[in-house]
């Protein structure tokens, strides 16, 4: 087989050189056989170039022999045509007969050892070409056949179905090397890649000690990729140490786990230590002297890894640590140099290894392929569920799988339930309440809103425990979860009474809700509903729906199909039937979502101390509250597309108003006069409230108003003595105004003013000359 072999490399020791025909077994056998070796940490040469120009043995190849311990030889069908390959076997065996401790063990690959042993078959057909190659000298034919004849009369294997033999050979090599590596299980899938990717962080050139912190969630693989790391280097270091399942030993087992260090770096001498303090001073004695590779294995408090090795200084240099755990901040705080967070499985890789523990093959068989891919979905490239659920589903009817994957829908695995809850159990009260809460509704929704919701519960640092924790992920700002760790959280409330979801302190499933609410089975103990339903639902509910739950903090009832579900022109939603006394439990209240609310008006017990957010999208809500009531905590009001809205009275009730969304509003005539005492308002949203005829007067400063849309509405003028008082507005948009007929010239005072829109009509009069000077200006439309 040929290579070409960089100048370093022959400088190498390899425990195993593979030797084979390329194009005859790298695609499958040799692949198996040199992932299977490398996994388990044993250095392993093979070639890198599927051809080689020329047929002499390259030098540095020659080295790479003379260094390797040991030679598998594969044997295949088109073995003896490649004069490459019996130059090399030559090479091999003349380095057995010079050093007896060489090893060849030979693999059949295919073809019978006898045709190898005396050349007939495929080989007799090479030798028989060779014999009439003029060009060739016989003493280098009659050499070839010598090595192939003694390396067939060595003990190897034969191999047909080569799945079982490759963990043989594998076992063998380990023996012979006399090392223990890590057992890494049997059908290992994407540990090379991953493990390429982890080396690829490390500076091998540094003298200092490395610390490697590899992270992610509960079941993602954390422990197979050290484990192979640890195999993989394992050689390089005077002593090493794997501490497994430290989170777990470290509640009465830290003694033990001290000696179990002291054990592996002082290459198997054992010491007693009397009590940990004792421990670590020995520890960091031992640890000063020698080039370690030492593992703890599922760390979740830096007090674990402070009674082990205090610090990573500590170590000698050149050292390596290891860290695996599901708490990426404790990385952090120990000092964190390389990062390596695991990937979950891509869909290939996922289907392998399902299909290794379903089907014992590497692709499903053909009437469970659709059914596979299901279970693929279901379990996101989470290794553990994988692994659990091809296990389960081996040997079962398609009958049973479309029964238990049914069953996983509801009610997940309890082996992968418990794995994944151990995060969630190391989270105090406050953040198993926000976990729970982005679980059960804010999946998918930006952070600041999730933040801005659940501040109270201080939300900005729990937010970041959960995805520090591995329980949620951040992307482009949005929280995500994976399907398997949400369905844990609503496991968690399902389990708070099984048989009774009125006493859950959560509802989301649609059938539960309805029953719940149809049926008066709410209690005090629910604090949160999510009910989405379709636009063509039309639901009833009674005064006493909500009587109970007096401790209700999160309300959302939405369209199932989406932001808007237009029907013609006319924008619907769901609708459902309140009563004239309906009631609902309101002081603890913080979010509110109700599209098509259908009354005109509160509750009349409705009381909103502590309400956050309120979003009314489409209702019959004519004005927005009476009397003397004050929202001192709502931020944020959205009342779109609620086309009976009439009048919005005092605003100053809502003095912390930051967000305001009228649109849609069809019959909203005015703003409040005194919406400039809303000194916090961020975002004032009136597109389409189209009898909208005026812009209250603003005289006082409205500093922290950034975004103001008034299209299609029926403004005529902005006033001068208005726009001088926004100072901060960066997005103006006043698109098909058709009204409008003046736009002041302060407006080229807007000095923050990134984004103007607006339409161009007759009535309007000409624009302000100096709009093109605006210094933070980059988008002006201005359509005729």
């Amino acid at each position: 087989m040929a290579s070409n072999i960089p100048c370093s490399t022959a400088d190498l020791s390899y425990d195993v050189f593979l030797s084979f025909r390329g194009e005859d077994t790298r695609r499958n056998f040799t692949d198996h056989l040199y992932t299977s070796l490398t996994a388990y940490g044993i250095h392993t040469f093979r070639d890198s170039e599927e051809l080689h120009k020329g047929e002499d043995i390259a030098s540095e190849l020659s080295s790479v022999i003379q260094k390797s311990r040991m030679f598998i030889i594969v044997f295949s069908r088109n073995y003896a045509d490649s004069k490459w390959c019996l130059n090399e076997l030559v090479k091999i065996i003349e380095l057995m007969r010079q050093k007896r401790s060489t090893t060849i063990l030979p693999v059949f690959y295919h073809v019978d050892p006898s045709e190898v042993r005396y050349q007939s078959g495929s080989y007799g057909e090479a030798f028989s070409n060779y014999e009439k190659d003029a060009g060739l000298k016989k003493e280098n034919i009659e050499k070839w056949r010598a090595a192939l004849t003694e390396a067939a009369n060595l003990a190897g294997w034969h191999v047909d179905d080569h799945t079982e033999v490759v963990n043989e050979i594998t076992n063998d090599i380990i023996r012979r090397l006399n090392r223990e590596p890590l057992n890494m299980g049997k059908n290992i899938v994407g540990v090379s890649l991953r493990l390429e990717k982890l080396k690829s962080l490390r500076n091998t050139e540094s003298n200092e000690v490395c610390v490697v912190g590899i992270y992610g969630i509960s079941g993602i693989g954390k422990t197979t990729i050290a484990k192979a790391i640890y195999n993989d280097i394992l050689y390089k270091f005077h002593g090493s140490c794997f501490l497994r399942n430290v989170r777990e030993r470290s509640k009465d087992d830290t003694l033990q786990l001290q000696q179990e260090l002291l054990h592996g770096i002082l290459r198997g001498k054992s010491l007693k230590v009397s009590n940990i303090d004792e421990g670590l001073k020995m520890i960091k004695n031992c640890l000063k002297s020698k080039k370690l590779l030492v593992v703890f294995d599922d760390v979740d408090n830096l007090k674990q890894l402070k009674y082990l090795v205090e610090e990573p200084e500590w170590f000698s240099t050149k050292s390596i640590v290891i860290i695996t755990t599901r708490d990426k901040h404790i990385l952090t705080q120990y000092g964190k140099h390389v990062l390596y967070e695991v990937e979950k499985l891509n869909d290939d890789e996922a289907i392998e290894l399902f299909s290794r523990w379903a089907f014992k093959q590497n692709m499903p068989q053909e009437t469970y392929g659709n059914l596979s891919y299901q279970v693929i979905e279901y379990a996101k490239g989470l290794l553990l569920a994988l692994e659990v659920l091809g296990s389960l589903f081996l040997g079962k009817k398609r009958s049973e799988w479309k029964s238990a994957l049914h069953k996983l829908e509801k009610i997940p695995h309890m082996e992968i339930q418990n794995v994944l809850k151990t995060s969630y159990d190391g989270l105090d009260d406050k953040e198993k309440e926000i976990f729970l809460d982005i679980a059960c509704f804010f999946k998918g929704q930006d952070k600041d809103f999730v933040s801005r919701i659940l501040h109270k519960v201080h939300s900005e640092h729990g937010i970041r425990v959960l995805h520090d924790k591995g329980l949620i992920t951040i992307l482009e700002n949005k929280l995500d979860i994976h399907n398997l760790i949400q369905q844990m959280g609503h496991e968690i409330v399902r389990q708070e009474c099984p048989k009774e979801p009125g006493k859950w302190s959560i509802l989301w499933d649609t059938e539960d809700v309805y029953r719940v609410v149809t049926k008066n089975m709410g209690t005090e103990t629910v604090e949160g509903i999510i009910l989405g339903i379709s636009a063509s639902e039309q639901i009833q509910i009674n005064a006493e729906a909500f009587k109970m739950m007096n401790r209700l903090r999160l309300l959302i009832v939405h369209n199932s199909m989406g932001e808007h579900h237009f029907v013609g022109n006319q924008v619907q939603l769901c609708k459902i039937h309140l009563p004239a006394d309906f009631q609902i439990p309101s002081y603890d209240l913080i979010f509110l979502h109700w599209d098509g609310y259908s009354l005109e008006s509160w509750p009349s017990n409705f009381q909103a101390d502590n309400l956050v957010e309120l979003r009314l999208r489409c209702s019959n809500i004519k004005q927005l509250c009476k009397g003397d009531m004050i929202f001192n905590e709502l931020k944020v009001i959205d009342l779109s597309f609620s086309e009976h809205l009439i009048i919005i009275p005092d605003i100053t009730s809502v003095p912390n108003l930051e967000i305001l969304i009228l649109e849609g509003c069809t019959n909203l005539k005015s703003l409040p006069s005194k919406i400039y005492k809303l000194k916090g308002l961020r975002t004032l949203c009136c597109r389409e409230c189209l009898k909208l005829m005026s812009f209250p007067e603003i005289k006082e400063r409205m500093k922290n108003l950034r975004e103001l849309y008034l299209s299609d509405t029926a403004i005529k003028e902005l006033s001068s003595s208005s726009t001088k008082h926004l100072k901060g507005l960066t997005d103006l948009d006043l698109t098909s105004c058709r009204k409008l007929v003046h736009v002041p010239k302060s407006i080229c005072s807007l000095r923050s003013l990134k984004v103007l829109s607006f339409s161009y009509y007759r009535k309007l009069d000409k624009l302000p000359e100096d709009l093109d000077c605006l210094p933070c200006l980059e988008s002006f439309n201005g359509l005729p």
